[in-house]
């Protein structure tokens, strides 16, 4: 994940540490978050999503714009995302007001990756029901010599970038052997942060 022109407000730079520890640590997958929606019929879903950027007071992820998780979004701009961190014994939750990046954010995102990871993007149809797994790897692999051969030359699907999150609520979870686990909470109020501890 990446950090740019992070707020000084303390739960940004704690949650900068923490994953910088969690880095240094060895947690393999530190940039995945698990984030929860919720549909139009009230149903949650979750699902891990890889954070590719903290801007300001947003975390940034990327997706398919016609997936189940984006009619969740549409139904509910509400969401929250937990963090865990294992090899350090942190978990991280957040809770935020999500909406689709700007498109330019989302092309310059495309066209800096390496083509090759620009595939799945490019060919799956996401959350949408396919007959085998065989055949969406068939999918991919056409795509992916067309890409490489330099026949695909397209810009960004429009049906696939970013999606904000602005951040009003962190929790910072810290374990403890005797199960008094440490609670460490900001919420945002107007435009300042309160501060305060919940019980484990």
């Amino acid at each position: 994940m990446l950090f740019s022109n992070l707020p000084k407000d303390n739960p940004f730079q704690i949650f900068q540490d923490y994953y910088v520890r969690a880095e240094d640590h060895g947690d393999k997958f530190a940039e995945a978050g698990c984030i929860s929606s919720v549909d139009k019929d009230n149903q949650p879903h979750s699902r891990f999503v890889n954070f590719k950027y903290f801007f300001e007071d947003n975390l940034i992820f990327f997706s398919n714009y016609k997936s189940h998780k984006a009619d969740n979004f549409l139904a509910n701009d509400k969401v929250c995302i937990n963090f865990w961190w294992p090899n350090i014994e942190v978990q991280v939750r957040i809770e935020g007001i999500i909406s689709k990046c700007e498109e330019k954010f989302s092309d310059k995102h495309f066209q800096d990756r390496k083509p090759s990871k620009n595939v799945a993007a490019i060919v799956s149809q996401q959350s949408q029901k396919i007959e085998s797994y065989d055949l969406l790897k068939q999918k991919y692999e056409a795509m992916k010599e067309k890409v490489e051969n330099g026949e695909y030359t397209d810009s960004r699907p429009k049906n696939w970038g970013g999606y904000q999150i602005k951040v009003h609520f962190f929790e910072f979870w810290e374990a403890n052997d005797d199960r008094l686990n440490y609670r460490e909470c900001y919420e945002k109020n107007d435009e300042s942060w309160s501060k305060f501890f919940l019980q484990s």
